[in-house]
């Protein structure tokens, strides 16, 4: 079922970026005659929305239908795929014949090299010539494809995401993450202990206060804002690692590509990717308030890796000194007006 399912595919498209030009002036007319069509190359027929028909004595190339019918009387030396209608062959396929969504109705005359597989019934004159396999009620799925892309697809996606938000928050909170990355490399403990807490916490708390009329806001956008968050504690878990391998005062994206590197080849992996996202995340988010706890008690002094601020390079200027006592105040003492100095 893949092999055709893949072969059909192949048609459509081949068919598509071959034929799609001439595709609208294909609906609802027949094939033209032999002699104005190519003796080495015959035309593909490309339908959108109309029938196709093939005389007898017509030879043609694929032929693809998304919703019509295709009659085949004279010669089709590839497939015949009609995605919403019926077939009928009574001539020469040279390929399968696949109706996704309609009957297929085989005349005596018929002659089919591959297979033959209808969505809906499908009947079989005394004569027909079938090469391949014949069936139908057949149920075309992408199920297999989809469900393998479909994890790639949710890797792929954390990844770019982690990456994105990675540079946002380096660029509005570099200092803020260089803090998360000592937070929990001094206190790992600590760190997953208040991740741990606040993963459990936060929804519980939300949750009471959504069901109160007064936090019924509060509530709903702290439970809406919950991904967010995760994404966040993520984000930092990846820095974290990044930091072990690009030590500070190192740059801080390279420590950013490194954690996000191990982070998405981790991503790759099942069930260890999940492990990662859960684990990583409660980390990360541990680490957040412990670095902003250390912050709030002024208990982090100069915060390595990048260069300084605009105003830590220039520095301060020092305070002006007191300006000088007054010639006369210099070792005058109070008395009477009238009293001689000590030369007179």
């Amino acid at each position: 079922m893949p092999d055709v399912i893949r072969r059909a595919c192949a048609v459509l498209v081949v068919a598509l970026a071959v034929a799609w030009p001439g595709a609208a002036l294909a609906q609802h007319d027949d094939v033209k005659d032999p002699a104005d069509q190519p003796a080495d190359q015959p035309a593909d027929q490309v339908v959108l929305s109309g029938d196709v028909n093939v005389p007898r004595g017509t030879v043609v190339g694929e032929v693809v239908v998304f919703s019509g019918s295709a009659v085949i009387d004279g010669v089709a030396q590839g497939g015949v795929v009609v995605l919403d209608g019926p077939i009928t062959i009574g001539g020469q396929v040279g390929g399968d014949v696949v109706a996704l969504h309609g009957p297929i109705r085989l005349l005596a005359t018929a002659q089919v090299t591959g297979d033959v597989l209808a969505g809906g019934n499908l009947i079989v004159a005394d004569g027909a010539q079938v090469g391949g396999e014949i069936r139908r009620d057949v149920g075309f799925t992408l199920a297999g494809p989809v469900a393998v892309l479909g994890a790639l697809l949710v890797s792929i996606a954390m990844a770019v995401s982690i990456l994105l938000l990675g540079l946002l928050l380096l660029l509005v909170a570099p200092r803020g993450l260089e803090r998360t990355a000592e937070a929990s490399l001094d206190a790992p403990l600590a760190s997953t202990g208040w991740g741990l807490l606040v993963v459990v916490g936060v929804p519980i708390v939300a949750a009471v206060a959504a069901a109160t009329i007064v936090g019924l806001p509060l509530g709903l956008a702290v439970l809406l804002g919950l991904g967010l968050l995760w994404l966040v504690g993520q984000v930092a878990v990846t820095f974290v690692v990044g930091r072990l391998l690009v030590r500070a005062p190192r740059s801080r994206v390279g420590a950013l590509f490194a954690g996000w590197g191990i982070g998405a080849a981790i991503g790759l992996v099942p069930f260890l990717n999940a492990v990662w996202w859960t684990l990583g995340a409660v980390f990360g988010l541990g680490s957040i308030v412990v670095a902003a706890w250390r912050a709030r008690r002024g208990a982090t002094g100069l915060v390595p890796g990048g260069r300084a601020g605009r105003h830590a390079r220039r520095g301060r200027r020092p305070p002006p000194p007191p300006p000088p006592p007054a010639p006369e105040a210099v070792g005058a003492i109070d008395r009477p007006a009238d009293m001689p100095l000590a030369e007179d």
